[in-house]
């Protein structure tokens, strides 16, 4: 993916090199509960995740230029879902993750403002789609900081927590994303 950057902000590929940070905001409880995923009891669980977002590529570490240290995570995702009852040529979801460090600093709403121009002016995306669980009003914050507009309820499978929550979704598409600009 292409590097990112906004006023306080890089977005660029992992590194190894990037598993301390990774690791001190991953091993935080309920940084990785609000995404589903469980906070990392070892630094050998954040080294597995780590070299995914290497292979796969679709997972901006979140980077803040004042200390060049990563605080989060960024994914554009290949999407299928053809719900709502909108269907799109070119779709992606949006997750995020940050470290409980700077949340309520808009640190998040400037990465992912960031990266919805990248997936709709050069990846070409027709819609975006995101959603939080219920218990998560900090990603509620972001989505609505985002243009974002709701779509929907839903239950949302963790796999790794073997639980389900409540949740929404939300939209944006292209059309709306241009006439925000």
């Amino acid at each position: 993916m292409k590097t990112l950057e906004t006023e306080r902000l890089i977005l660029r590929d992992w590194k190894e090199t990037d598993l301390e940070d990774f690791y001190e905001y991953a091993k935080a409880e309920g940084v990785g509960e609000m995404a589903g995923w469980p906070h990392h009891e070892n630094i050998e669980t954040s080294k597995t995740i780590l070299d995914g977002f290497i292979r796969d590529g679709d997972v901006y570490a979140v980077v803040l230029k004042e200390t060049n240290k990563v605080i989060g995570s960024l994914g554009i995702h290949d999407s299928d879902t053809l719900s709502y009852g909108y269907k799109a040529e070119i779709q992606r979801e949006i997750g995020y993750v940050l470290s409980k460090d700077y949340w309520g600093k808009c640190i998040m709403p400037e990465a992912a403002k960031a990266a919805i121009q990248y997936a709709f002016e050069e990846l070409n995306a027709d819609v975006l789609w995101c959603g939080h669980f219920l218990i998560n009003e900090q990603s509620q914050r972001v989505i609505e900081k985002t243009g974002f507009k709701h779509c929907g309820e839903h239950v949302f499978e963790s796999k790794t927590l073997n639980k389900t929550f409540e949740g929404k979704r939300y939209i944006l598409t292209k059309a709306d994303y241009e006439a925000s600009q």
